[in-house]
């Protein structure tokens, strides 16, 4: 009682005095912030017209923009900028950097985007000046209903004030200064920019800057890719990522994210909607995992190459960023500002990216289509989840420097898949190590492409007997028809005669191998001319370019030179490779015979005629130009290869399951899995200008247009049907 009457005796004071003196106390100190803002006016203004200069020139080329932190922050240091990869051609392939920042245009927004930012963050938007009052009181309102914040009063263009031009420190004076400048955006910008300025440059964790780089962040893909679940969780994270990002905390994200779409259907953007069907939706397609109601775990987040801003060639750009972080440090190389010149071709790279992908993926779906078709629940899973596990690779090398061309990896590059197939791999070969042991023979001068075996069930030493592909015998048959036919036999036959020492010094030299790495990783058994021993798709690549450059040693490298920030080189890496090479050869000379080495490529031209298994991708994908190339299926159809030869590129195609020893399925050979790759790889590569011819005129070399059934020159003996040009030792041609 004795409260109520002072009150009551104290009316004037507590109802007029004292909210007239905090009005003015607060008018003052609104008008000291008002000062000091009109000084900070012209800087904080010409920061924001930098800013808006980078969302126009967004506008302009239709694509997104990279920009680096001193480029909008004028506070920020200088040489804190990224690591920049270049590609043979100067074109930026990647990058390594501290902080993701990306700036997009209006058409990559989804229009979810704006509406669920509008609907969660500030319904009035289209309506206030910079300052909505009746969204301050609402807000205030549903926090005091809730006993907790649930809801901010700044608008959008307050936000937007807040990141650019204050400490973003939680106090009055920064609520009036930002308000100020709020009011100041709206003059001179429409909502439109307001919106995209916003949207390019809030924070979201983890580095992140904008939706562009959230979304390759979250999803690995851009912004205009999302559905609109995606874009929910985006708009989720921003009024705290530390406690709503999908990395940090799942189970808050979802939950937000569900109120967001709640908000759109309040606001009338999303109607006839299920918001719980479309989370459900949502948690397949991104296999959220839940424990007790809550999230736990999920694939969001999951992509590597989202930690740079520019990423063509995932794998080999995170190989090299070891490297570089092992050479330089991991800061030096974040925010040094080096530039890293590589061997990698930008526009043959995304040429390979794609054909291998298409090559994994119809595999994968072959896996799919089999597992629906079996009736017992178990095998069908089984079947099932060998698609989850096909991968690949794809590596193109100059064979005359070892320059690394094209480098894919794998299907795709993420926290649950790591493994680089280029290097980190081995596999059984399969047939497509067979040139090495016919350019052996034909060295040593045991075979010419026509001499004729006997293609026949054969027992070798100690009851060793292989059977062709096909489990049928063609009787006789040359040399080149036997390789281009893939005939194991035969293979193991020349083998037998010509011996191991030669082909095993072809493997050591160019690997490098030791005689004790040499010993334990292959058997001297007649297994190995059919590829019983395993080499990693690189390998395989160095091995077979020993074939087009006539024997010349290489060492397979990306990095050129890395330079700093002022352009000095601080790594000269093309040097000493090329300083270890010189060495080499000087003391080894050439690997492999260049006339056994070209012959040997004449008869693997036959892929693209009468009886091989690759004649109908030469004539589906239109390839004019000179070509070679070998096939390898390994028992079981477990692996596929493909090794395609042009005079200035080798590649190594493989194609198999990462798991190890599992079927592609029954009859599915490298030259219907393996085989496709490369030709959509070649065809796209060379569709302007065909490579170079291989070599028409070698010393002690002799070409002959041949009958490809018999192996003799054409016209001596008769007609033949079918016409090749084959090369030999001159003295060996064929004829009687």
């Amino acid at each position: 009682m004795k409260i109520i009457q002072w009150i009551l005796n104290h009316k004037k004071i507590l109802l007029i005095y004292a909210p007239a003196a905090l009005f003015l106390l607060l008018f003052t100190y609104s008008f000291i912030i008002y000062v000091e803002w009109r000084s900070d006016r012209e800087a904080a203004m010409n920061k924001l017209a930098r800013y808006k200069t980078l969302i126009d020139r967004t506008e302009e080329m239709k694509k997104g923009y990279p920009y680096s932190r001193n480029e909008v922050e004028t506070g920020a240091k200088a040489v804190d900028i990224p690591t920049r990869i270049y590609d043979r051609n100067g074109d930026i392939i990647g990058e390594f950097f501290e902080e993701k920042r990306e700036i997009v245009p209006l058409d990559f927004m989804p229009r979810s985007l704006i509406e669920g930012l509008i609907a969660s963050e500030d319904r009035d938007f289209y309506n206030h000046s910079g300052i909505s009052y009746w969204g301050i009181l609402r807000a205030m309102v549903k926090n005091v209903i809730n006993f907790r914040i649930m809801q901010g009063g700044s608008t959008i263009t307050q936000q937007l004030a807040k990141v650019l031009f204050t400490d973003m420190e939680r106090n009055l004076k920064r609520k009036i200064y930002e308000a100020y400048c709020a009011i100041e955006i709206e003059k001179y910008y429409d909502k439109q920019d307001i919106l995209l300025m916003y949207l390019n440059l809030i924070y979201f964790g983890n580095g992140s800057y904008g939706v562009e780089s959230t979304s390759k962040m979250y999803f690995g893909v851009s912004v205009r890719e999302l559905d609109i679940v995606e874009t929910s969780m985006i708009i989720a994270t921003i009024s705290n990522p530390a406690i709503y990002s999908p990395l940090s905390n799942l189970n808050n994200s979802v939950v937000k994210t569900k109120r967001i779409l709640q908000s759109l259907i309040e606001t009338g953007y999303l109607k006839n909607s299920d918001p719980e069907k479309m989370m459900k939706e949502f948690s397949r397609k991104w296999q959220i995992v839940y424990q007790n109601k809550q999230a736990v775990s999920s694939r969001i987040g999951s992509f590597i190459y989202s930690s740079y801003r520019i990423n063509r060639a995932p794998f080999f750009v995170e190989k090299i960023r070891r490297e570089l972080a092992e050479r330089f440090g991991d800061d030096t190389l974040k925010k040094g500002g080096l530039s890293v010149y590589t061997t990698i071709d930008g526009r043959k790279q995304d040429i390979a990216v794609r054909a291998l992908r298409n090559g994994v993926m119809a595999q994968r779906e072959y896996h799919v289509k089999v597992s629906k078709s079996i009736k017992n629940q178990d095998n069908a899973i089984r079947e099932y989840e060998k698609s989850l596990n096909i991968e690949g690779a794809l590596v193109s090398i100059d064979p005359f420097s070892g320059e690394i061309i094209v480098y894919v990896g794998g299907y795709e590059l993420t926290s649950n898949n790591q493994n680089d197939n280029v290097y980190q791999i081995r596999r059984q070969p399969g047939s497509s190590i067979k040139p090495l042991v016919y350019a052996a023979a034909i060295e040593k001068k045991i075979i010419t492409p026509s001499t004729i075996f006997i293609d026949q069930q054969v027992q070798f030493e100690k009851g060793y007997s292989p059977q062709n592909y096909s489990k049928e015998y063609l009787g006789p048959v040359t040399v080149r028809e036997a390789i281009v036919r893939s005939l194991n036999t035969v293979a193991v036959m020349i083998l037998d005669k010509t011996g191991y020492d030669r082909i095993f010094s072809y493997i050591q030299d160019a690997l490098l191998l030791s005689s004790d790495q040499l010993d334990e990783r292959f058997g001297r058994t007649l297994s190995f001319a059919l590829g019983a021993y395993e080499v990693s798709p690189l390998e395989s690549a160095v091995l077979h370019s020993l074939l087009v450059s006539g024997g010349e040693f290489i060492i397979p490298f990306g990095i050129k030179q890395v330079r700093d920030y002022n352009g000095d080189i601080v790594w000269d890496h093309e040097k000493e490779v090329s300083e270890k090479v010189a060495d080499i050869r000087s003391k080894k000379g050439k690997l492999i015979d260049p006339g056994a080495a070209r012959i040997t490529i004449s008869m693997l031209e036959g892929m693209k005629g009468k009886g091989s298994s690759t004649a109908w991708l030469i004539k589906k994908y239109g390839i004019t130009f000179d070509c070679a190339g070998k096939t390898g299926t390994t028992s079981n159809y477990t692996d596929a290869w493909f090794v395609g030869y042009n005079q200035d590129m080798v590649t190594s195609v493989w194609i198999g399951n990462k798991t190890g020893s599992v079927s592609l399925g029954s009859g599915r050979s490298a030259s219907g899995i393996a085989a496709p790759v490369w030709a959509e790889y070649a065809a796209g590569v060379y569709s302007a200008n065909s490579p170079p011819q291989f070599p028409v005129d070698m010393d002690g070399l002799t070409s002959e247009t041949i009958c490809l059934d018999s192996g003799e020159v054409a016209g001596r003996n008769g007609e033949c049907p079918d016409t090749g040009i084959q090369y030999y030792y001159s003295g060996t041609e064929p004829g009687k």
